[in-house]
């Protein structure tokens, strides 16, 4: 007799099938990172000595309400809820100019002189557009086969 799972599992074993779509894969796992990093940013821009201007609040608000979405979304689209695709597409559409913000910021404030920085920095910012990519393209892709129906 098999159980039945009412909640859904944080790392499916599902998500290794070979026909488990690879864009959904890629989101999922980038809205868990997402999450963990804004835990991190959160973190960081509470380290900065006070005051704080309005453009640092806003930024902390963002990623503080940021981060359980992040979770949900990634544990969303790794069990597979197709129905939640448009969800993630929007909540990146909004947070691609937010990091783009957060990323500017950081540049004129001096904080990316490291490579390291750099790198991370704008790695997030560019797994964000890849990420916005490739789910438009599955949606598009759901779209183009129904319609060849």
């Amino acid at each position: 007799m098999s159980e039945q799972k009412s909640w859904p599992q944080w790392f499916p074993q599902r998500r290794f099938d070979l026909d488990f779509p690879l864009a959904l894969w890629f989101a999922g796992l980038w809205f868990y990172l997402k999450s963990f990093l804004y835990l991190c940013y959160v973190y960081m821009l509470g380290t900065e000595p006070l005051p704080y201007d309005q453009w640092m609040w806003i930024e902390i608000g963002y990623f503080a309400a940021g981060i359980i979405p992040s979770l949900l979304l990634g544990l969303a689209l790794w069990n597979g809820k197709k129905n939640l695709v448009w969800l993630a597409v929007a909540f990146l559409i909004i947070d691609t100019p937010m990091l783009t913000f957060h990323v500017l910021r950081l540049a004129h404030a001096g904080f990316l002189d490291s490579g390291l920085t750099k790198f991370l920095e704008f790695g997030s910012l560019g797994l964000n557009f890849v990420s916005l990519g490739w789910l438009i393209g599955y949606l598009s892709i759901g779209k183009t086969e129904s319609t060849r129906r």
